[in-house]
């Protein structure tokens, strides 16, 4: 474990890192038109008086003198949520400094931050914490899927819309934890930039530049934009293109694919569909991956991805082959996070960045699917013994996360091998925009997340008779996080 501790002074960024593209689902803004000569100045002036208002206008800036605000989280140097002494001069490292400099000093209080290589141990410490009656924790960030799961079904965690303050569906707060995470209008987790870690969670599609021109697959950004990007075109452009390259009779990591994948596709797929898999029924919460339209996406996906002669899979997402596949230019397109992204930005063919597809071109928006086990979950303990203050800090931080940290991504996501243009920043609004969690791609209820992802891929055959044997085990898993919030 490692620990520090300090005392923030003031420290803002000397220039805004990247200006912001256009709003996500957005087409490009048209041309601005000229002014008449003589409004320049008085547009200017205009803007000077009266600068356009911020979410931190409307809250208060409370002086806690001094006060101490504890975070615990997993961080370390490749999964980063605080600052690192160590890392001064990295732009996204930086950026985190100066929000926390800028909130302890509108609010006048001591940002401690506590961070565990392992989310393992981030579970235990709060665990034992709450057990003992001791609120030696504010606020938690720690992965969805392996920690803030586990603090829920315990009944460990505070209903954040009992908290004040907090905008839940504010743009920088993660909107589908507020549209599909709440249980009987109860939510004990969200996530945002307020985790830095956030931003590389999602999972986007890679495809190689020079590739893409090699096999005239057209333009990618335009295609996105024109709403045309669905899985039955990266079916079209991929399954043909698997090569024996060195002539062994088999298909390998040494040979060269349309696509390579990873286990979490699947789940990225059945999201892009706009699917959720969990609904309320009643009294009660049911899956639904059993529905007719659920399992027709799941035999489509299998028969299109299912080959393991033009699909390459790394199932369980433990082997480098498939990246090493794409960073040595033998793929065509690649699923990745954008931690991925950041990873592939040394490698000798530029590469661009889009959303997973959507189901079909009906479909009207792109959705993003975030992966669950990166430390991007914000939760408060139960102890919480001044909610209200918790809350202001919360509401502060997140905001001015979305203001520091966020052009500070898209600056370096964009740098090196992604063309840093108009096309590929709006790729990333579309990215981030509808970055999507559903409950069992968290939960994992009676391991049905994992059967889904795998019978999407082709992994799992008889998918149907397979989800209904674990269907029992699956309610009761439901059941267990539903007494909390029932009572």
């Amino acid at each position: 474990m490692k620990k520090t501790s300090r005392s923030l002074a003031i420290l803002c960024l000397s220039a805004v890192l990247l200006t912001q593209a256009a709003a996500c689902g957005a087409e490009p803004s048209a041309p601005q038109q000229t002014q008449a000569p003589g409004t320049a100045a008085v547009t200017e002036a205009a803007e000077t008086e009266a600068p356009e208002p911020t979410p931190l206008d409307a809250l208060e800036a409370r002086d806690m003198g001094g006060a101490e605000f504890v975070i615990i989280s997993q961080d370390n140097s490749e999964r980063q949520n605080f600052y690192h002494e160590e890392n001064k001069g990295d732009t996204i490292n930086d950026a985190i400094l100066a929000r926390d400099n800028e909130v302890s000093e509108r609010l006048n209080l001591k940002i401690t931050s506590i961070g565990f290589d392992s989310r393992a141990d981030v579970t235990s410490a709060v665990q034992k914490t709450i057990n003992a009656g001791d609120e030696a924790y504010h606020l938690i960030i720690n992965s969805l899927s392996d920690g803030i799961h586990t603090l829920t079904s315990s009944g460990m965690l505070y209903d954040l819309t009992e908290m004040p303050y907090l905008q839940l569906d504010a743009e920088y707060w993660n909107k589908s934890m507020s549209e599909n995470l709440r249980i009987f209008g109860k939510q004990y987790f969200s996530t945002g930039p307020i985790a830095p870690l956030f931003y590389q969670t999602p999972i986007v599609m890679m495809f190689n530049k020079r590739l893409a021109q090699d096999y005239d697959i057209g333009d990618m950004y335009q295609l996105v934009l024109d709403g045309k990007w669905t899985i039955d075109r990266l079916y079209e452009m991929t399954h043909t293109l698997s090569a024996d390259l060195n002539s062994d009779g088999k298909m390998d990591s040494s040979d060269f694919w349309g696509l390579v994948t990873d286990g979490t596709f699947g789940n990225a797929l059945y999201t892009g569909a706009g699917y959720n898999t969990v609904e309320q029924v009643g009294d009660t919460y049911q899956l639904t991956l059993g529905s007719d339209r659920s399992v027709t996406l799941i035999e489509k996906c299998a028969g299109y991805f299912g080959d393991r002669k033009t699909v390459i899979n790394d199932k369980n997402g433990s082997e480098s082959y498939g990246r090493d596949i794409f960073e040595a230019g033998n793929a065509l397109f690649m699923d990745s996070t954008i931690l991925g992204v950041l990873y592939r930005r040394g490698m000798k063919d530029d590469f661009g960045i889009i959303p997973c597809p959507k189901l079909d071109e009906a479909q009207e928006t792109y959705y993003t699917a975030c992966n669950t086990w990166l430390a991007t979950g914000i939760a408060v303990p139960m102890l919480v013994s001044d909610p209200e203050r918790t809350a202001l800090i919360m509401e502060t931080m997140a905001y001015i996360s979305y203001k520091n940290i966020r052009p500070a991504v898209y600056e370096i996501t964009l740098q090196g091998k992604v063309a840093r243009d108009d096309a590929s920043s709006i790729m990333l609004d579309y990215i981030f925009g509808n970055a999507s969690f559903d409950f069992n791609t968290i939960f994992n209820f009676g391991d049905t997340s994992i059967l889904l992802r795998e019978a999407m891929l082709g992994e799992q055959e008889n998918f149907v008779s397979k989800y209904e044997k674990k269907l029992k085990t699956a309610q009761k898993d439901i059941d267990k996080v539903l007494k909390f919030a029932k009572e």
